[in-house]
Order: structure tokens, then C-alpha cells, then sequence
């Protein structure tokens, strides 16, 4: 069937004006209702123990903050401090606008949200020009997931301090890190005087001067680095006090990069006491010490001079209740290990000495050696008469006896005081070689004897031998009475 002309014509009208009206509606969308799209999230980092900074792009007068479903906060700006527990959490952001701008659902308003956000938020809007019942809220922005918990490091502070000089006599200080710091501040201090320098992982040149093995850090006390800090180099010989301070940047939970600006710090550490030396004083480690023979100590150790070529001096040291009141120069040596011979019996006390001309180096830790001389021992005697007037001493010697000298004594047999000493006199005395094992001495009474009570006989013995000096040593000396008849 034939429309009509007229019908014709109207057809083609309403069709221009609802395609112009489609077109208007479509410009004021694009003008007017830009607010509604979801915000970005940009940042979300830890500011502080227990408190989130996060901030987003968008274009809506008013945001509304949800943490776990429950909203915390309403701003007319695009950041916020939220406070956070420790734990995994949700946070999502909605633009929120009033409807008298003309924002409807027919220009895209996300209605659905409507009910669940836009209505009944007790919310004190009346200071931001916005009526609670003409709310009507935006695309949210995509969740943003945090596992929080405070970084460690607020309450942490580095540990077990302690430093070293290396080669080149710079200071090379370590300690224990376990929260993997981006920073480390250094007090270096000498009287009270602090100065402070900074090391940046992050930067190239400080990174060369960081050492780390596991959670211990070693740093270097560059003269360079510290010059351009006006931090002044530690010197030799000088007493310093070194404490740390580190730093670690927050961690954005966007993106998972480190932000410079937002930094943790730990607490200062407890202060070390340390004296630059150079390492050719560094104390040697004896690593033997004992009696090796009679009379002799053999002394190992181990140090590193360095390539200085310095010599080890072995000293014998004297304290009184753990403190040194003395030392006495045993020998010098450009080697490793040293013998001390000629010793008697005692309690010796050693210690090795770097030297280099005039300077000493630190002493070693103390090498205590008991010494126990088998030729110190007195002889033990035996005896027998071997004729009228005859009597043959037996008694073994020691390997280091030179001589035995032997004593003999003679006293009245009638005295009351009989095996007393003072009741003897001095009657004979010689030298005899020693050699090691069995020894003999017979003795000859040549005057005459009481045929009812003899004559009392004392016998005194004890060995002799010489140091390398010439100085003669003692043993113990052992006595031996008897009556001949």
C-alpha cells in the first residue's frame, strides 16, 4: 500500500529531530558527565606505622572511600591518609556526583550502584553543596589489594658492630641488617664530636662501597666518598666511636616500585669504640703452645704483615690478679714459630709481639704453658753396703743432666738430736758425669768406726746441668740417711 505524501514528510522530520537529539544528548555526556568514569589509582604507600596514603586521577567533585566494603571516608580532593590494620584489605574508590548537574542514566550513570552507595550515607555534604538524596555515584575504580603489616624496620636498629682497617688503612665497618635497607647512615665521632655520612644502595658509587653477605653489611670508609660528604677520614692510632642509622623506602602498593621521597627509618644503633690500626699490628693467633721437651716451649702462630716484613717478639709476661705488672724479651724472630729452651719448672706466660723499627703492634692473647722438667725432679736414692766401710748410692738420671753433685755428711751418733740436720757436718763433696739411665757413686768411709753404734752418714744429691747462656741449673736435691757400722 502507497504511504501517503504527507505521511512521507513527517517520517522524514522526525527522523532529522530525533537524530539532532540523540546528537545534543551525546555532546553534554561528553561535556558534563566525565566525572563518572572509574578513578586510577596512582599511589598507595606506607606514610607511617598504621596509616596508607593513596591518591588517584578522576574528575568528580566528591569520592567516596571503601576499605573492605565498609566506606571510611569522603574527600572533594583526589588523595588520603588512611588509617590501616595489620592484614589483607580491599579498597575501592567511587566518583560521586549530585544529579542536578544532569547527570542521568541515560548518559551512562552507573545506576546500579545507586541504592548501595548513593542513599542513606549519613554524610555531612551540606559544607560541600551536595543534597545526600541527589547522589548518585560513578564507575569505582578496580580493587586495590594490600597485605599490610608496619615495615620492621621502625622498631628494628642494626646489631653485633664491629669494624676492621684494611690494606690501603681505611676503616672498613660491619654489622647486621635484617631488614635489607636502601640506606645507611654512619656516625663516625671522636670525642664529641659526631659527623655523619650517608650510603644510597641505589646509587652506583655508594653501592661499590657496600658489601653484603647474607644480612651482614660491610662498608668502606672511603677517603673520597667521605671528603665530599665534609665527613673527616678516621685516622690511625685514633679512638672513634661508630654507630648506624638505616633507612628503607616505602613500597608502592600500586606498582611495587620504591618511592625515595617516603622513607622508614630504623633506631640508631648502640655506639662502637674502635682504633684505626694499621693490619701489620693486628694481634698474632697463636695457634700452638706447649712444653716440647725438657726445659723447652715451642710457640706457632699466624699473622699477616702485609708484605711490611716486620718481626715477632716473644715475651714472657707477669700479671697480679689478671693484670700485667711486667714483661721480659725471650727472643726475636722474622719466622712463624719459636722454641724457648732452658726453662725451669713454672707457669710462663707468653705473648707475640709484631715490631716494625720502632713500633710495636697488638700482643697476642695470652699462651699459658705449664712446664715440668723430668731432670728438675730430685733423684730418687737407693742404697747399699757393699763393704766395712763401703756404701754403693743407686738412682736413675734424666735425659739434660750434666752432673750429679753429691754431699756427704757425717755426724755423732751419740746426740740426742741423732737424724737431726743440725747435728751434722759437712765431711766430703764431688762432681760425677751424668749420663742418661742407671747411675752409681760408691762411697768410701776412711776413718774409724764405733763398733757399737757406727757413724751416722747423710747423703745429699741433685743434678746440675747449663743453659745456652752458661747460666747453671738446679735440680731438687734428695736425701738419704743412714747408719754404717
Amino acid at each position: 500500500m502507497k504511504m501517503k505524501k504527507w505521511m512521507r514528510v513527517f517520517a522524514i522530520i522526525l527522523c532529522t529531530v530525533l537524530a539532532t537529539t540523540c546528537f545534543s544528548f551525546a555532546a553534554i555526556a561528553e561535556e558534563t558527565n566525565e566525572w563518572f568514569t572509574a578513578p586510577v589509582l596512582i599511589k598507595a604507600y606506607e606514610q607511617s606505622a598504621g596509616k596508607i596514603y593513596i591518591e588517584w586521577e578522576g574528575n568528580a567533585p566528591l569520592y567516596q572511600i571503601y576499605v573492605d566494603g565498609a566506606k571510611r571516608a569522603d574527600v572533594t580532593v583526589s588523595h588520603l591518609l588512611l588509617d590501616i590494620t595489620k592484614g589483607t584489605h580491599t579498597i575501592k574508590i567511587y566518583p560521586v556526583n549530585d544529579e542536578k548537574t544532569g547527570a542521568d542514566s541515560k548518559l551512562g550513570v552507573n545506576v546500579e550502584f545507586a541504592e548501595t552507595i548513593g542513599v542513606g550515607l549519613d554524610l555531612d555534604l551540606a559544607a560541600l553543596g551536595l543534597d545526600p538524596k541527589n547522589l548518585i555515584p560513578g564507575y569505582p575504580s578496580d580493587d586495590l589489594y594490600i597485605d599490610y603489616k608496619a615495615n620492621p624496620i621502625i622498631d628494628g636498629k642494626a646489631e653485633k658492630l664491629s669494624a676492621t682497617t684494611n690494606p690501603d688503612n681505611l676503616v672498613v665497618l660491619s654489622f647486621s641488617d635484617q631488614f635489607n635497607a636502601d640506606e645507611y647512615e654512619i656516625m663516625i665521632k671522636k670525642g664529641n664530636n659526631a659527623n655523619y655520612v650517608t650510603y644510597r644502595t641505589i646509587n652506583e658509587e655508594d653501592a661499590a662501597l657496600i658489601t653484603k653477605a647474607n644480612s651482614m653489611v660491610s662498608i668502606l670508609l672511603d677517603r673520597e666518598f667521605l671528603a665530599k660528604q665534609d665527613c673527616p677520614i678516621p685516622d690511625l692510632d685514633e679512638e672513634y666511636k661508630f654507630s648506624v642509622l638505616m633507612r628503607k623506602y616505602a613500597r608502592d602498593y600500586v606498582n611495587g616500585e620504591r618511592i625515595q621521597t617516603i622513607i622508614h627509618s630504623s633506631k640508631q644503633s648502640a655506639e662502637f669504640a674502635y682504633k684505626p690500626i694499621a693490619l701489620w699490628k693486628t694481634a698474632p693467633m697463636i695457634t700452638f703452645a706447649s712444653q716440647t721437651a725438657d726445659g723447652e716451649i715451642t710457640l706457632q702462630w699466624e699473622h699477616d704483615d702485609y708484605g711490611v716484613g716486620c718481626e715477632y717478639a716473644v715475651m714472657q709476661i707477669t700479671k697480679v690478679l689478671g693484670v700485667m705488672t711486667g714483661e721480659v724479651l725471650l727472643g726475636k724472630t722474622n719466622e712463624h714459630d719459636f722454641t724457648i729452651i732452658d726453662l725451669t719448672n713454672g707457669d710462663y706466660c707468653i705473648n707475640i709481639v709484631p715490631v716494625y723499627g720502632s713500633e710495636k703492634g697488638s700482643y697476642s692473647a695470652d699462651a699459658n704453658i705449664s712446664v715440668k722438667n723430668e731432670w728438675v725432679v730430685s733423684p730418687e736414692l737407693a742404697y747399699e753396703q757393699t763393704g766395712d766401710k763401703q756404701i754403693t748410692l743407686k738412682w736413675k738420671a734424666p735425659a739434660n743432666i750434666e752432673q750429679y753433685h753429691i754431699v756427704v755428711y757425717t755426724g755423732d751418733n751419740n746426740s740426742l738430736l741423732r737424724f737431726v740436720d743440725l747435728d751434722y757436718s759437712k765431711y766430703f763433696e764431688t762432681d760425677v758425669d751424668a749420663s742418661e739411665g742407671n747411675m752409681e757413686y760408691v762411697f768410701d768411709y776412711d776413718k774409724e768406726i764405733d763398733p757399737e753404734n757406727g757413724v751416722k752418714i747423710k747423703f745429699e744429691v741433685y743434678g746440675l746441668r747449663h743453659t745456652g747462656t752458661g747460666a747453671e741449673q738446679k735440680s731438687a736435691v734428695s736425701s738419704q740417711s743412714l747408719i754404717l757400722k
